[in-house]
């Protein structure tokens, strides 16, 4: 279901998917194009790890939530840490849910 009280646009490659209140484009061009219409600030990148490195170019700020715990996973996002061009410009205290341990960085891409 789209994410209520906003904008959703899916990028998908089935070209018959539909979502009832989303606009579903089936390209990163056709995305692209799609998101002129919108005020930049306003943009917000959701997705699965193919999303993540497919957009990620395009994106000045990242907002990560980084976890302490080391998940046994097949897909991640891309690690902004030893990436040259990111650099973390805010950070919260460290928050504990239950044992786990996260906290929220703003990574944003620096000026050439």
């Amino acid at each position: 279901m789209p994410l209520k009280n906003r904008i959703n646009i899916i990028l998908s490659k089935d070209p018959n998917y539909q979502v009832k209140d989303a606009i579903v484009v089936h390209s990163i061009e056709e995305l692209l194009e799609e998101l002129k219409k919108y005020d930049e600030e306003s943009i917000y990148i959701i997705g699965g790890e193919s999303i993540y490195r497919q957009m990620l170019p395009y994106c000045d700020v990242a907002h990560v939530t980084k976890i302490d715990h080391a998940y046994e996973a097949d897909a991640y996002f891309p690690d902004l840490d030893s990436d040259p061009e990111w650099e973390i410009t805010a950070d919260s205290d460290e928050q504990v849910y239950f044992d786990i341990t996260y906290q929220f960085l703003k990574y944003e891409r620096k000026k050439s």
